[in-house]
């Protein structure tokens, strides 16, 4: 006759629960990448606070990743050159201001630099407070906005980049990564290996971000008004499942070399190149969208957009052009446009006009203070603005919808515009994109 020890036996049950739901909080999946028409895949294992990422390039380049997140460190390896770099989330160096409207935060102080420069970032998260089912955990979808502009002696960054990212994003369980402002090193020229600049982040809005699932995500590089196109990226989830993960994954090999420098690392993609590649596919598309005789593909919506009504010092031609480069994506064509007619002739859907109620200087003073502080003589001002955005449907001229602007934003005249476009056409995207539905 078998005998049963009752604590043993509860003490049995305990365990296998525990194995159990440690195993469930190990993730493994396939996400799929498309950069420039071109497909890749990345594998991703997640381990408590520890992230792994294998991913093919595009570009025949071959990378792995791994995010220590309890010790926010960002681990990449060269399997060929069997060597590794660590790079932390945030540098003592960085200083982040937690909102761009509030000057009165005070500075930490950041130890000095021998050589470099400054290199501003502008960082905005929106959560839409849109919710879905997403392999069994409640997505949120959130929209960041990045903007990045070197001073004259920064030394990994000659020009101004945007980054304009769309998402839907999960908690994973113990899992909790911190924000890493910085961009990703693909972004960064590296011109200077021995030379160091600071970064200064004014971060506003509300909202996390999380573990993504599907995200969208557009690049521009140069100058932000310049008619030099920009590169889009698309992330989804293929599958998603849960197992038993080896440790090891989230470890640097035994037989590797700490990298002297990241150039050392890894061979580097020019992503000018990789922009100039985009810009013949974006000139071929426009040449598309302007023919009246090609109709727009199924699912794609098109927005004639009109120069928009702003202060004769702003050049609105420039801010039309930063519009069309927002609201274009993947499902979206935007179009500058001149006239009803013109819209009418490129098949448009809907026609977008902007008017900058008031754009005013607020504290000139604080402002010369502010810059001298940050050392960044470029950010001299800050501007109030007020501005409408109007969406119509071209075929009966009724108001889709109307978007108002009313805020402070840094930098100079036309950048504080551009940046006030931001959060209009946001907003314009989610108003158009369920009559895809």
């Amino acid at each position: 006759m078998i005998r049963f020890n009752f604590n043993s036996l509860v003490i049995l049950i305990a365990a296998l629960f525990i194995c159990d739901n440690s195993i469930g909080q190990q993730y493994k999946l396939r996400q799929n990448n498309t950069v420039l028409n071109m497909n890749s895949e990345s594998i991703i294992y997640v381990k408590g606070a520890r992230k792994r990422t294998e991913t093919i390039g595009v570009m025949g380049n071959n990378s792995v990743s791994i995010e220590r997140c309890d010790l926010k460190r960002l681990i990449k390896l060269n399997d060929k050159k069997k060597l590794y770099y660590i790079e932390s989330f945030s540098k003592e160096e960085d200083e982040i201001i937690q909102d761009a409207e509030k000057e009165h935060i005070k500075s930490r102080p950041t130890s000095p630099i021998e050589k470099g420069g400054i290199i501003t970032m502008w960082y905005n998260i929106a959560d839409t407070a849109e919710r879905k089912k997403m392999y069994g955990f409640m997505a949120r979808h959130i929209w960041t906005y990045q903007k990045l502009r070197p001073s004259e002696d920064a030394c990994s960054m000659k020009d101004s980049i945007i980054i304009w990212t769309e998402g839907w994003y999960i908690d994973l369980p113990q899992f909790n990564c911190p924000t890493n402002y910085r961009p990703s090193s693909g972004y960064r020229e590296q011109i200077q290996p021995d030379c160091k600049d600071r970064f200064v982040i004014y971060r506003s809005g509300k909202g996390r971000l999380g573990f993504p699932l599907k995200e969208t995500r557009k690049i521009q590089m140069g100058n932000a008004t310049a008619q030099n196109g920009s590169l889009e990226t698309y992330l989804e989830t293929i599958e998603f499942t849960t197992g038993k993960l080896d440790s090891l994954l989230f470890e640097i090999p035994r037989d590797y070399k700490e990298a002297k420098s990241e150039n050392e690392l890894q061979d580097k993609i020019d992503p000018n190149e990789m922009i100039r590649q985009m810009n013949i596919k974006t000139e071929e598309q426009q040449e598309h969208i302007m023919s009246m005789n090609n109709p727009k593909k199924s699912g794609i919506i098109r927005i004639a957009v009109f120069e928009p009504n702003a202060n004769e010092e702003i050049s609105a031609a420039n801010l039309q052009k930063h519009i069309v480069v927002l609201l274009t994506r993947h499902d979206i064509e935007a179009i500058a446009v001149s006239t009803i007619e013109e819209a009418k002739k490129y098949n448009c859907d809907y026609s977008l006009s902007a008017n900058y109620v008031k754009i005013k200087a607020s504290n000139k003073l604080g402002g010369v203070i502010n810059a001298v502080k940050k050392g960044d003589p470029n950010a001299l001002s800050s501007y109030s603005i007020e501005a409408t955005f109007s969406l119509k449907e071209l075929s009966n001229g009724v108001t889709k919808t109307e978007q108002k602007v009313v805020g402070k934003f840094e930098g100079k005249m036309e950048e504080a515009a551009e940046l006030a476009s931001n959060e209009a056409c946001r907003k314009v995207i989610e108003n158009v994109l369920p009559q895809k539905e």
